[in-house]
């Protein structure tokens, strides 16, 4: 059988307290619950003797915990006992100063550079004690909440001792005490994002660089409707409104006239539209579509309603679709069906001993007669090019206006093509 020999994981619901709330015992070791208030008082009623006895505390509490003997609480100790001498040397300036001792100006050089070179031990050992007891948090099961940094932001007021205190007695299954900490981390998040540089894109001068397939609005592209009303049918919220006429158009060649819809309105009222896409889902003819455009807000409620022409600028935004991607199989291509040919004439084979049978003459077939009144296929459409010197003329005409640049080629291709159009049907007549 397997035996578990992982060390167990100590959380702060399975300490105990021997001695009501002053102590917690941990594997047999006892650490003590502080005042974190309290401590920070006595600092100063002790002239700073304190803070020297806390740090010594605090850190063979780490070491005993963490079982790490590199920790050695007598140098943390040392460390805060020669950074609280760091005022002697400008004390002692200021006494022979007024004492009428000329001090020079070496002299005040020196205790300003003590002053700032003296307290270096103290950072060291306050930010490496804010390191260890991140340590204890973490093996105590707890999310670490220690900010070294805020330590020793906090430690020429000698504020770092009840905020690690504070944190020591989590650590010990007491709940925090000491007010405002909280505050004082989201000012220091708030001071250090201060202080880099901005990384916001400022809209509207920099446009967001949305994904390709962006669903933004609904664009419409009216060629391909064929005003089946699929869309405002199933429309959950009946926003969509189309209007339509019919028109009789007279066969090539004979036969019966034929009638078909013509799209007349189509409109989307997008202050109803919860943008559900189901219109461009039952639509079966691709004529709605997702289009990245997302800048159409409007100043007044009532102008949320928009007509096919500016659903049509919408779609010149959508981008084709993605190509396939490296080393994908495209599909296989259709495979046509064997007819099946007929032989033209069976003939029955013969039983053994008789006689053959004779084959009755085939008789001729009669012609089928030609159908009248059916009208002739109709001519193939003819594939015409864009008019190139249309197409430059309106693009450059809708670039001057500041329309958007993929509106605009849009809008001169739709017109170059019918220019070319027409310029083929008057040629033709």
């Amino acid at each position: 059988m397997a035996v578990d020999v992982r060390e167990p994981e100590v959380r702060p619901h399975e300490l105990t307290a021997p001695d009501g709330l002053r102590y917690a015992e941990v594997d047999g070791q006892r650490y003590r619950r502080r005042n974190p208030a309290g401590a920070w008082l006595l600092v100063f009623a002790s002239l700073m003797t304190y803070a020297v006895v806390w740090q010594y505390r605090a850190n063979d509490e780490a070491r005993r915990f963490l079982g790490d003997r590199t920790i050695t609480p007598a140098l943390s100790a040392l460390a805060v006992m020669i950074g609280l001498a760091a005022p002697v040397p400008l004390i002692v300036l200021l006494v022979l100063a007024l004492t009428g001792t000329s001090v020079g100006l070496t002299g005040w050089l020196l205790g300003a550079a003590a002053l700032v070179v003296i307290p270096i031990p103290l950072i060291v050992s306050v930010y490496r004690t804010g390191g260890r007891i991140s340590r204890m948090q973490e093996r105590a099961g707890l999310e670490p909440s220690v900010s070294p940094l805020l330590g020793v932001a906090l430690s020429p007021a000698m504020l770092h001792v009840p905020l690690y205190q504070s944190e020591l007695n989590l650590i010990w299954g007491a709940p925090r005490s000491l007010p405002g900490v909280g505050l004082i981390k989201g000012l220091l998040v708030t001071l250090k994002h201060l202080l880099q540089p901005s990384i916001t894109q400022q809209y509207p001068r920099e446009k967001p660089d949305l994904p390709a397939r962006t669903r933004g609005v609904i664009a419409l592209k009216p060629e391909n409707c064929t005003v089946c009303w699929k869309c405002s049918k199933e429309c959950p919220d009946w926003c969509i409104y189309i209007e339509s006429h019919k028109e009789t158009h007279e066969p090539a060649s004979g036969g019966r006239a034929r009638s078909a819809k013509v799209l007349d309105r189509f409109a989307i009222d997008f202050a109803l539209c919860m943008y559900c896409g189901i219109c461009v889902e039952v639509c079966p003819f691709d004529a709605l579509f997702w289009s990245p455009e997302f800048e159409y807000a409007e100043y007044d409620l009532l102008e949320l309603l928009h007509e096919k022409d500016r659903l049509r600028d919408w779609t010149y935004k959508v981008k084709p679709p993605p190509e396939l991607e490296v080393g994908a199989e495209p599909e296989p291509p259709e495979e046509e069906e064997e007819e099946d040919v007929a032989p033209a004439s069976v003939t029955p084979i013969a039983e053994p001993g008789t006689a053959a049978p004779e084959q009755p003459a085939a008789e001729p077939q009669p012609e089928q007669p030609a159908a009248e009144g059916r009208p002739a296929e109709p001519a193939e459409r003819v594939e015409v090019e864009p008019d190139q010197a249309t197409y430059e003329r309106v693009l450059q005409e809708q670039l001057d206006a500041g329309v958007n640049p993929r509106v605009a080629e849009g809008r001169a291709k739709a017109a170059a093509l019918r220019a070319a159009r027409q310029q083929a049907e008057g040629g033709g007549g």
